[in-house]
């Protein structure tokens, strides 16, 4: 299957015990792997107290993105972190008002642009 969107990026950075994963582009089924691949490093030792899981760059997110967030929401839980979701502009944001998923996760705005 082809990815239906030409561009989706990921970005990882860590800091202290925050371990952040901003996404750009269109997340989907086709870039999935990908944020799964770098939520591996939690894996490692020391484990963060928290993620955040950025997507305020987002374009497009389709049900199997979700799906994925709210798995990693889960593995906090389970695993003792906690996760923090930048909430997506634009279209992007409609799948959580959509789903009411953003009910279930920690939803934060994303900072104010200058």
């Amino acid at each position: 299957m082809s990815p239906r969107h030409p561009s989706f990026g990921l970005e990882v950075k860590e800091s202290g015990t925050t371990f952040y994963v901003h996404l750009l582009g269109d997340f989907d089924l086709a870039s999935v792997f990908q944020l799964e691949q770098a939520l591996d490093r939690l894996r490692q030792n020391p484990v963060p107290r928290r993620v955040v899981i950025d997507l305020g760059r987002l374009t497009f997110l389709d049900s199997a993105g979700l799906r994925t967030i709210l798995k990693a929401n889960e593995r906090g839980r389970a695993e003792g972190f906690e996760v923090e979701v930048v909430r997506p502009r634009g279209p992007a944001n409609r799948v959580f008002i959509l789903t009411r998923a953003g009910h279930e996760l920690n939803m934060i705005d994303p900072p104010e642009l200058s």
